[in-house]
This record gives structure tokens, sequence and C-alpha cells, in this order.
């Protein structure tokens, strides 16, 4: 049986830069001439030196702001922006309440705003009841009303279960999202959906609620390891297969030209692009039904290598390994060539993701996160047959149906995640 595919010696060069893909469906064309900026160099700079987009989803916007190093600059928007508010409900994980809450904090100070903290858990096992439940008490004890803004300062982890709990807290209060690291300033903080992790299923608990604000200072990037940056750059690898155009030509400069080396204007660029791909989506389909599910390319078997007991690996880097997979299923059953699979899977082999796989046999585990992935329930259940997204080639994804979701074998999809795992892990499986 052949095996996933190894690294090209070079990132094959398939679309100009500036240019919308050739391989676009027709109809995703359409929305992203009609509602999107053609570069990042397109968005407005206010006189503060501040990045700024009016993000859409369907009929609802909110704005965002990105600077580097203008952290009072985007605290003054809190004030611009906002009705009156009797404080900030700030959010931390173990990490931002170390490293970012000094400058945050001594900002808001110099802005005479008020505000009250708690902190959660560091890792996606705390994304969970306990960890809303002590949010919601620590909130309530502290004196939050519905006047209170809920501020989540971190990452996708942070965001989301804080965000659930704005959603919640008075039938929903108003949520500003203050993203630390490269991944989130462009997955969570730019969509409706807050949710946690319940019963060994990722993001199972949830609702939809907007963000009033969003305020990005890119500095931040700077406290991220090695590792948390290829988290990032993992959502955007996912874009690159998706769009084909800037987002693969980023990914192309990021991951083989510049060794990871990003300036402060690389970064900010990179955070708007990521952007730019929701913005595009989101305003034709604002519950992330239909069009938006293609953000979804590569999550389903990356959920379950997440949340698999003993495996360790990034979100953004389990995307990465969950496309490895479906790109195998896709040329098995027809749908990629050989060639383009190459060429598609030459740009995971560039951001060199990383996992621990546990020398153990583990996949009866990952399959039945497979088997109860969240993008169940939007086709007919077919015994046998899992749901997912496939590409045909960078810059064009398979469309079968609106949702864009294909029925998968469950055997082939097993023998793709025993390709998978053969190759990032100890314990070997025959094929």
């Amino acid at each position: 049986m052949p095996e996933i595919t190894t690294p090209s010696s070079i990132m094959p060069e398939i679309h100009p830069r500036n240019s919308l893909s050739t391989f676009l469906p027709r109809a995703l064309e359409q929305v992203v001439k009609s509602v999107t900026r053609s570069t990042p160099d397109e968005y407005d700079r206010d006189s503060e030196g501040l990045r700024k987009v009016d993000f859409r989803i369907g009929e609802e916007t909110f704005p965002i702001f990105v600077g580097h190093d203008r952290l009072d600059a985007l605290i003054a928007k809190l004030k611009l922006h906002l009705d009156t508010f009797d404080h900030l409900f700030l959010g931390y994980d173990e990490n931002t309440v170390k490293y970012c809450a000094p400058q945050l904090e001594a900002a808001l100070q110099r802005a005479g705003i008020s505000f009250k903290t708690c902190v959660m858990g560091l890792t996606e096992a705390n994304k969970n009841m306990a960890a809303l439940d002590h949010i919601l008490e620590t909130f309530l004890q502290s004196g939050g009303t519905r006047k209170t803004v809920m501020c989540p300062v971190g990452g996708g982890i942070v965001s989301n279960t804080f965000g659930l709990a704005a959603g919640l807290l008075f039938r929903g209060i108003r949520l500003v999202q203050i993203p630390t690291t490269f991944l989130n300033a462009h997955d969570a903080v730019t969509s409706k959906k807050q949710a946690i992790n319940h019963t060994g299923y990722k993001n199972i608990v949830g609702l939809f609620h907007l963000p009033s604000l969003v305020l990005c200072d890119t500095s931040f990037y700077e406290t991220l390891t090695r590792r948390e940056m290829k988290a990032g750059l993992g959502e955007l690898t996912k874009n690159a297969a998706l769009f084909g155009g800037d987002h693969y030509e980023l990914m192309k400069r990021t991951t083989m030209d510049h060794g990871w080396q990003l300036t402060p204007e690389e970064m900010t660029e990179a955070t708007f692009l990521g952007m730019s791909a929701k913005d595009m989506l989101l305003c034709q389909d604002p519950k992330e039904k239909h069009l938006a599910l293609l953000f979804e390319y590569g999550h389903t078997v990356g959920h379950a290598l997440e949340l698999t007991q003993g495996v360790s690996t990034s979100h953004g880097e389990g995307v990465t390994l969950g496309m490895l997979a479906v790109s195998y299923i896709a040329w098995k059953m027809g749908i990629m060539t050989a060639e383009d699979r190459e060429a598609h899977d030459a740009l995971v082999h560039a951001l060199d993701p990383e996992i621990i796989i546990p020398d153990r046999d583990c996949l009866a585990e990952v399959m039945d996160k497979v088997m109860h992935d969240n993008k169940r329930g939007y086709l007919p259940e077919r015994e046998g047959f899992v749901p997912m997204i496939l590409n045909k080639r960078i810059g064009e994804m398979h469309k079968p149906n609106p949702m864009y979701l294909e029925y998968c074998p469950v055997d082939l999809v097993e023998e793709s995640v025993k390709v998978l795992l053969n190759r990032y892990g100890p314990y070997k499986y025959k094929l």
C-alpha cells in the first residue's frame, strides 16, 4: 500500500501571488471576488497606525484592530467602540496571566479602566464543564453584571471557554476578544462559535455569540515558542490548500524561504490574510453550516488525534496531519491525482508538524473520535461511511453537495489513519 508522500525538494509553483486560484469552484470564486479585498495592504490604517477591518458574519459586523506594540492605542478602542460598561472581566490561562497580563493590565490602568480577573487551565483537557463553572462562579462572585464586558486573553482554549460563558451569562453579555497567539488571531476569535469539550468529544457543547470587538497586538506573539507559531501556521497551511493564491504564497515564503523568521509586518500580514479567509465565507454562511464548513478541512482526523489519550500535538499541527489523511482518502477514491496529492502533502511536510504518539495500539480510540465528529448530522447517516471534506488539488475543493461533504468508506478512513500513525508513531499497523 503506498505511503503518505514525502516532501518535495522545493515547494511546487502552482498559483501566482495576488491572483485568485483558477481552481476555485465557480460559486466560491464569485463569493471571493465580491466580498474580499485582494491584498492585506488594502485594509484601513487609522491615525494610531492600527490596521482595521469590519469583520462580517452574515448581516452582523464587528471591528478588528491589529497593531504591533500598540497596546495603549488598542485599549483606547474599548472606550471608543463600546457603550457604558462597569468593568472588564479578563480571562487568562496559566501562561497569559504570567506573560501578557502585566503589560495589558498596566495599559488598562493608564486608561483608567477597571477590571477583575479569572484564570483557567492551559491545555485542551481544561476546556470543560469544570472550567466553565469556575468562570461563571468567579464572574458572579466578583460582582459581574449585565454591563460587564468579558475579555478572554490568550489562545483558542481561553477564547472558546470564556466566550461560551459570555453567551450564557444574562443570556449574553458583550465579548471583547484579545488574542495573544498567532493561531487564535485568525481562528477562534473570527467566529460566533463558542464551545467546550465534553465526554471526550471536541466542541460538542456550545452556542453562537458574536464578539463586540477584537483587539490584537502582534507583539504578544513574541512570547510564543516555535511550536506555538507552528500551530498558527497549521491553520494557514489548511487555507493554502483551500484557496491557493496569496495563501499558498504566504506559506511558501514562511515555511521554505524565511526559515520561520517573520518580521512584525509579516506577522501582521499573515494575521490579516488568515482573517480575510474567514471573512469571505462567514459573510455568506454565518453559522458555518455549508460554505464555511470548508474551514473544517483536515479537522475530523486532526480533532480525533488531539483528543486521543497519550497523543500530544497542537491544534494547528493536528489539522495538517488530518490533511494528510484526507489527501490519502481523496487519492484512493480517485478524487485527487497522485501528482496533486504530492503537491498538497508538500505543504504539510514543509511545516514539519510535530506529534507524540504512544507506543500502543490507539487506532480504535482515534476511530471512535472520528465516528463521533461534530460534522455528523449535516448529511443523512449512511452505515459504513464517514462524511469528510476532500480536496481535488491546491485551490479546488471537491463539492458533491453544498456542504462539501463526501461519504467516505469507514474502512478507507481507518486505513488512512493507519498510514498516518505508521508514519509518525512507534507502533506499526499492517496494511
